[in-house]
């Protein structure tokens, strides 16, 4: 692919080099426009990179990893770390912490794709982070089951591999059965997981992958899946597998793929629950006038504290013209303009993206990027030119 293909991409919420330790040069994601080799001295910490990946199956990394290791420590903001390896291959000791460790046979389109969404994963974690400390915790909400329960790992298919499964995770996850994929997603609604594993054919995986996607309850939810043979690797992957266990895999390497998956799904779930949390106070303090001004003041500063190291802008759209009430009706009552704007609003926007009502400015968008701004904007100007204030 071209640099303008990459940059057209509008998942890559932020661009930069790849910073590569072993491997040839574009081998893992050909096209990329920069490819910075960590093993041949110090990468700028100042300038973020798009992701990190290691190939841990080159031998000659086993000498510049600490090295490397400690540029990525300097960077100011994290960023997505992708650990290539293959089976049969013994991992680093200490084993570095990464936000994936995946077979290094996994298409490049699919690596591409990966690091979007670790690239989004890690924005949410952060705007969770932020709306816990900025807006605190709301009184009495409840978890939905989806998000509750301890670390858990769901296993779709007949067992043939369940017990080499169980004896390879952390002794405090918990293994779960289903042998059916209607089995599979009732217990999906029923308790969190963290990660989901499909011990079934290659093409009734992809199915299920699939069908997982479909689902806003589960779509970011980390999927592992066993090829039948070296071909099912591409079909997998491409499906939208997290990461696919081929070959003959040795209990610690299938271990660190476990837990690396369980982590970011952890991860995930975490931030999923605390977003949702925030969502229902946003629509609560609407009801009552929206957000005091220095309250939301302390957030925007916060989020583009977040956002200036990877270069990304923070969009302020102020959706409806800026009112002198210090408080503002909002959108409980049918046929409301601020609400219906706001309703728009969220819909349209991501969950890491702010949307709330605040005093004295009626309904507004934080968005990360300048990507989502027309967009929303041209919704919004669309339901004003249809309705009658």
């Amino acid at each position: 692919m071209s640099g303008r293909e990459w940059e057209g991409d509008s998942a890559l919420v932020w661009q930069g080099p790849i910073w590569r330790l072993g491997g040839p040069k574009g081998a893992s994601v050909p096209g990329w426009p920069e490819d910075v080799d960590l093993a041949a001295g110090a990468a700028n910490a100042n300038r973020m990179p798009a992701a990190v990946l290691l190939h841990l199956d080159d031998p000659s990394i086993r000498f510049s990893l600490a090295m490397a290791l400690a540029d990525m420590g300097r960077l100011r903001a994290e960023v997505p770390v992708i650990a290539l390896t293959r089976a049969g291959w013994d991992l680093p000791d200490p084993l570095p912490r990464t936000h994936a460790l995946i077979d290094a046979a996994v298409p490049s389109d699919s690596l591409f794709r990966m690091i979007c969404a670790l690239q989004r994963a890690i924005l949410r974690t952060e705007e969770a982070r932020l709306r816990r400390m900025i807006f605190g915790r709301v009184p009495r909400f409840g978890a939905a089951p989806h998000h509750s329960g301890g670390s858990g790992l769901l296993v779709i298919g007949l067992g043939k591999r369940f017990l080499e499964l169980f004896d390879a995770r952390a002794r405090n996850v918990t293994l779960v059965g289903a042998l059916t994929t209607d089995m599979a997603e009732t217990y999906l609604g029923q308790r969190a997981f963290d990660a989901v594993i499909l011990d079934t054919p290659a093409p009734e995986a992809a199915d299920m992958i699939e069908r997982i996607g479909r689902d806003a309850r589960f779509a970011r939810v980390p999927v592992l899946a066993y090829p039948d043979r070296d071909s099912d690797i591409d079909l997998l992957f491409r499906a939208g597998a997290t990461d696919v266990l081929g070959g003959d895999l040795s209990k610690r390497q299938l271990s660190a793929r476990l837990a690396s998956a369980i982590r970011m799904g952890r991860r995930r779930r975490l931030a999923d629950r605390v977003l949702a949390e925030s969502r229902v106070w946003l629509l609560q303090e609407a009801g009552r006038g929206g957000l005091p001004i220095e309250q939301y003041d302390r957030y925007l500063a916060a989020c583009r504290a977040l956002c200036m190291p990877r270069g990304l802008n923070v969009s302020e759209l102020h959706l409806k013209p800026r009112v002198d009430s210090p408080l503002l009706d909002t959108a409980s009552l049918a046929g409301d303009m601020t609400g219906a704007i706001l309703s728009v609003a969220d819909a349209t926007s991501r969950e890491e993206d702010l949307v709330c009502a605040v005093r004295g400015l009626g309904p507004v968008a934080v968005l990360k990027g300048d990507q989502g701004g027309p967009l929303l904007q041209r919704r919004i100007a669309a339901i004003l030119g249809q309705t009658q204030l």
